[in-house]
């Protein structure tokens, strides 16, 4: 049992890039307010991945992407961090470290797509040169283990008990432990039971790590394999079986078009589906393209103002109010392009008309919207057409891609505001449902599935809600007139960070107790604005703090990396230092 020193002691319960940061704000905060650390941190992180997590692991396959451009990847330099027997060294942004002049980069250049994993090295070296010298004065206990339960004591000391040990005594914690196991959808619960008993059969509840998959015995050149999602992470699923059994080819340097060669053994192939059978939409190919769908500056001022307001908030009674601010932005920026798909003159008015339907009701159709009654391969092209500028571009791409510039705004002036929570609820769910385009992949990553399609690799005939049907020789899908029997299935649908439905210990712990409350049935966890749980306790500030996806209700956005590198560490880190000063003179500080 580990107990507490005669130094005020926090614990940091997760250690990926939103935890690295986090810590990295903290010293720095208390850097500005004393010359010393009187101070122990410990720092779990269950797989050992100080810095970069389960994420964006080093080891990982060169097939998983990140999913945002490397010219936007902002991760700030850290200064140097200095206290009266301590320095701690500064460490380069991302761009510096890579060496890459972002500012000199044409805005024609194609946009590159790093490996996460070479993300994860620069997250793992970033935390290891803030780490290093606080081991040497003692100031950090890096901890390997899985937290099991975190609990308050009378006299509001946090204890924390891992699978080994417990840690009594704490001051305060934070937590920023992402991806939480969920229960299983009773598809999946039904599906587990069925291959229970059936060697020949093979079944993947999560698409992550790929190599689970990948070196299963059950995964040869002959498989017929199920994947339950069209999203993003089938994509990263495809790309790597088709790599393990075949060879991508590129074919122009511009567009990114690809052939694939199977290897003489591939006689398998890859069947996804999902409830719409709807293709993730490219991201533009490069900055020229994407600089047509940014907002200016003044635009999203002006709409930070209007859905900002806590008068507008507090009378909301749906999501109008979002939507009619965003609309004459998107609509403006649609009817200035060179080219549309649409041949018709739209007056403005009309456009914000259609682009308000549309974003209420994705099946709404219009001749200035791309039809999804085509075929999926159809709107793949076509949305790569417009990717590349090598097409008149819809009113739903244009939507899509003005929505993701806008989303920043929307998740700084919609966290912890005003509206009803149903309402919340409701504006968490339109930004899910604009993710099909707006947290689309690589132009490239489309074009191989592309690519897959036309080397009759991966099947889309059951893409739409197919009938599944469990038989001895695997899982029977039937769409239409076609039949097709897989006989490995990997489910590539990620859950959402419903807290109902997590079924995770350290979660259940903080329930069980009344030390956290939700927010809503299908969302995450009350935070205050400094990200300390809000807690059915009134007596006390709860020593608890809470980072991310968890948090969905109380903030919006949480996901992305830039998020963890954004405002809400920092916020943490100012009142965690402020609360720590305060613990240790007895006299208050200024603000």
């Amino acid at each position: 049992m580990k107990k507490a020193s005669k130094n005020k002691n926090i614990a940091i319960i997760g250690i990926g890039p939103r935890g690295g940061y986090a810590l990295e704000n903290f010293i720095k905060s208390l850097a500005e307010k004393t010359n010393e650390l009187h101070l122990h941190v410990y720092l779990f992180e269950q797989t050992g991945n100080f810095g970069n997590g389960k994420v964006y692991e080093t080891n990982q396959i060169e097939s998983n992407w990140i999913n945002i451009p490397e010219r936007i990847l902002l991760l700030e330099k850290r200064e140097v961090i200095k206290f009266s027997e301590l320095q701690i060294p500064s460490f380069p942004s991302y761009h510096q470290w890579t060496e890459k002049d972002i500012e000199k980069q044409s805005k024609e250049q194609v946009d590159n797509y790093p490996p996460r994993a070479k993300i994860g090295t620069y997250l793992q070296e970033r935390l290891h040169s803030i780490i290093t010298p606080l081991q040497e004065n003692n100031i950090v206990t890096l901890v390997k283990d899985k937290v099991e339960k975190v609990s308050l004591s009378e006299d509001y000391k946090v204890s924390i008990a891992t699978k080994t040990e417990d840690y009594n005594d704490l001051d305060e914690i934070l937590l920023t432990i992402g991806h939480q196991p969920t229960e299983l959808s009773d598809q999946l619960l039904e599906w587990k039971e069925f291959v229970s008993n059936k060697n020949q059969l093979a079944l993947f509840t999560s698409p992550y790590p790929i190599r689970n998959f990948l070196n299963h015995t059950n995964l040869t050149g002959k498989s017929i394999v199920g994947i339950r999602g069209f999203g993003l992470a089938m994509i990263d699923v495809a790309r790597a079986i088709a790599q393990q059994f075949g060879k991508f080819t590129i074919k122009d340097d511009y567009t990114r078009k690809c052939t694939f060669t199977p290897n003489e053994n591939y006689k398998g192939k890859m069947i996804p589906f999902s409830l719409d059978g709807l293709p993730a939409v490219p991201k533009p190919l490069n900055a020229l393209v994407d600089d047509l769908f940014k907002p200016t500056k003044k635009k999203l001022s002006d709409y930070e103002s209007l859905i900002g307001n806590p008068e507008t908030q507090k009378k909301a009674s749906s999501v109008d109010f979002l939507l009619k601010a965003f609309a004459p932005i998107a609509a403006k920026i649609y009817l200035q392009l060179d080219t549309t798909f649409h041949q018709g003159n739209l007056s403005l008015e009309e456009t914000e008309n259609i682009i308000i339907k549309w974003l209420k009701d994705p099946e709404y159709k219009h001749p200035a919207i791309l039809s999804s009654n085509q075929s999926v391969k159809k709107m793949m092209q076509d949305f790569v057409a417009m990717a590349t500028k090598q097409k008149p571009i819809s009113l739903d791409f244009c939507v899509g891609q003005v929505w993701r510039h806008c989303q920043p705004s929307m998740y700084e002036k919609l966290s912890f505001n005003d509206c009803d929570e149903e309402v919340f609820a409701d504006i968490i769910a339109l930004d899910e449902s604009t993710k099909r385009y707006s947290y689309g992949p690589p132009v490239e990553s489309i074009q191989q599935m592309i690519a897959l399609l036309e080397a009759q690799k991966l099947d889309v005939n059951f893409v739409s809600d197919p009938d599944i049907e469990l038989t001895n020789e695997g899982w029977k899908l039937s769409s239409d007139s076609n039949t097709e029997t897989v006989t490995a299935m990997i489910n590539s649908v990620l859950d959402p960070p419903k807290i109902k439905a997590v079924k995770s210990s350290i979660i259940e712990s903080l329930l069980s107790s009344d030390l956290i409350q939700i927010v809503h049935d299908d969302l995450g966890i009350m935070t205050d604005e400094n990200a300390y749980v809000i807690s059915n306790d009134k007596r006390h500030d709860i020593p608890i703090a809470l980072l991310g996806r968890l948090a969905k209700g109380t903030i919006i956005g949480v996901d992305a990396i830039l998020e963890c590198y954004g405002s809400r560490p920092k916020k943490w880190a100012k009142k965690a230092s402020d609360r720590h000063i305060l613990s240790v003179s007895g006299s208050k500080i200024s603000s």
